[in-house]
């Protein structure tokens, strides 16, 4: 399952990155994130064969979550310009732009998506089942904890579209909604469905799935210190009304404002 799983992974995101260089914008590799964990959920439900409830849950919440950011990311980016952060990468490459996008942002994410969503392959490679009462609180608790954290995704990506769509809020820092309670309630939802997923395949008490716990933990430490965070974070450092904001908010769990 393992083997193909990643064989699977990496025809899919040649067929992206050729996608990205006929479009001319390496940031249509946002688009494959995730609808790339929607392809190694089927993928290994099928290979495994296990139509029982924990597999079929956790296949069925990825694919929710995966589609979602699909759609959501497709229709925003598909027409607009390429990314900042990707225009900003050819400009540090220089030469051999091509391969460089094709190793760092293709291959090397590809990698990282089949670390993050090890819990998924675990769980379906085991055949995770209900055996017993703690086995079904934690079955529970788990599909509750995506639902939380996809209820921050969702609505936070929401909130923010309606928000930038009204044109008397342009050059304005997003403020109320989830946005008050946390500057990034998307990334705190994301983080937060990966755990849940986590959840849901140890639901079985079997201590090998436990190992896949490096899925939430890495995809927590890239939101919150390498790719999620600290760029937006960056990129309105010089911003009075951010930092305004920042200074009240808190930067990713969910508190309430501090008063000023």
């Amino acid at each position: 399952m393992f083997l193909i799983n990643a064989l699977v992974l990496f025809v899919f995101y040649q067929i992206f990155f050729i996608l990205a260089q006929i479009k001319k914008n390496n940031g249509i590799a946002d688009m494959a994130w995730g609808l790339g964990f929607v392809v190694i959920a089927f993928s290994s439900l099928i290979q495994s064969g296990e139509w029982s409830l924990i597999p079929l849950t956790i296949t069925l919440l990825v694919m929710i979550w995966g589609f979602r950011l699909f759609f959501y990311i497709g229709l925003r980016n598909w027409s607009k310009p390429e990314d900042h952060r990707y225009v900003a990468m050819r400009k540090a490459w220089k030469t051999k732009i091509m391969l460089k996008a094709y190793l760092i942002v293709f291959l090397f994410q590809g990698l990282l998506l089949y670390i993050i969503s090890l819990p998924i392959q675990f769980a379906m490679w085991t055949g995770v089942a209900l055996a017993d009462t703690t086995s079904i609180i934690i079955y529970v608790g788990g599909v509750l904890l995506w639902l939380i954290g996809f209820f921050f995704e969702a609505v936070g990506d929401h909130q923010l579209k309606v928000f930038k769509q009204k044109p008397e809020n342009k050059g304005k820092i997003m403020s109320t909604g989830l946005w008050r309670y946390t500057r990034h309630p998307n990334y705190f939802g994301e983080a937060l469905m990966w755990w849940a997923i986590w959840l849901l395949s140890i639901a079985g008490l079997g201590l090998f799935n436990m190992t896949g716990i490096i899925g939430p933990v890495l995809i927590t430490y890239l939101l919150l210190f390498v790719s999620g965070v600290p760029l937006l974070e960056k990129r309105y450092k010089d911003n009075a009304d951010f930092q305004a904001y920042a200074k009240k908010t808190s930067i990713f769990f969910p508190l309430p404002p501090k008063k000023q």
